[in-house]
């Protein structure tokens, strides 16, 4: 993908579903006053689709997102919503929000809350093994222990996320469900750690049930990190309250959009609201 052809307004586009033609016309999401805030604490890390599985690259690290506006990032003129989408293994289309925290802070408390809709995400994962049928949506990161500077990750730095928000097609017997991924111990088990084989590493994560997909309407979420905690609440209801001393070394970032973790496919997310804020108390 040339990145010096996505600074543009607007694009229209034509697409061809069940035999018709629907035009899509994608508008820069800075253009709306509901996505201004968010973008103006981010950056865009976005996959060339034809290029080798896991690229990145980084737009907008001064986060100015003026013209900003591409087939996998942009506004949805018709509904207003804030679409990510994205083809390929380990591809992605994210924000990642510049701000690395301190999850320790007593009375710091950092807010990620979305309302977000999957589109098709079964039909997505359809040509993938069942073993990688999954999509990450929203992300707590790590930067490292600290020494970074804002929007970059530094020494200490881990290759995992402390907590990943994503689709699965199934997992546990249950279809179609939201699911946190979340990582127990602050252990690199990176492939070359040299951890891989510990016990840490065999036992690193658990992974929560968030409930079922609206494929209909938008699911609320907040994702809260302050005071060792993290809690992750679902439609108002809280559904993770997790105890995170262990990562207290680690400082911290979000990331929101579409991460795949699953093959021969294309993911498309589309967030009616996106928004960061630090509470304190």
């Amino acid at each position: 993908m040339n990145l010096d052809l996505i600074k543009m307004n607007s694009i229209a586009t034509a697409i061809l579903v069940s035999g018709s033609v629907f035009a899509v016309d994608r508008v820069a999401p800075v253009e709306y006053s509901q996505y201004q805030p968010i973008l103006a604490e981010s950056k865009l890390q976005v996959s060339d689709p034809n290029g080798k599985s896991g690229n990145k690259s980084e737009v907008a690290t001064d986060s100015d997102f003026t013209g900003v506006v591409n087939e996998h990032f942009y506004v949805d003129k018709a509904i207003e919503s804030l679409v990510f989408n994205m083809t390929g293994y380990k591809n992605r289309s994210e924000v990642r929000i510049l701000d690395n925290f301190d999850t320790s802070l007593p009375n710091t408390f950092y807010h990620l809350t979305a309302d977000l809709m999957p589109i098709n995400p079964r039909e997505s994962v359809k040509n993938s093994e069942s073993k990688n049928d999954a999509m990450t949506f929203l992300q707590v990161h790590n930067s490292g222990n600290g020494e970074s500077t804002r929007g970059t990750s530094g020494e200490g730095y881990i290759p995992h996320p402390l907590m990943r928000v994503v689709y699965e097609a199934e997992r546990s017997g249950k279809k179609d469900h939201y699911w946190a991924i979340i990582k127990n111990n602050a252990v690199n088990c990176g492939s070359k750690s040299g951890n891989k084989g510990t016990t840490e590493c065999k036992n690193a994560y658990i992974k929560l049930d968030l409930g079922p997909v609206d494929p209909k309407a938008p699911t609320h979420f907040d994702i809260v990190v302050g005071n060792s905690k993290m809690l992750i609440n679902v439609n108002g209801e809280t559904k993770v309250d997790h105890d995170i001393s262990y990562w207290k070394h680690l400082h911290s970032y979000f990331k929101a959009g579409v991460y795949n973790q699953f093959k021969n496919g294309t993911s498309e997310v589309h967030f009616k609201s996106l928004e960061y804020k630090i509470e304190n108390k």
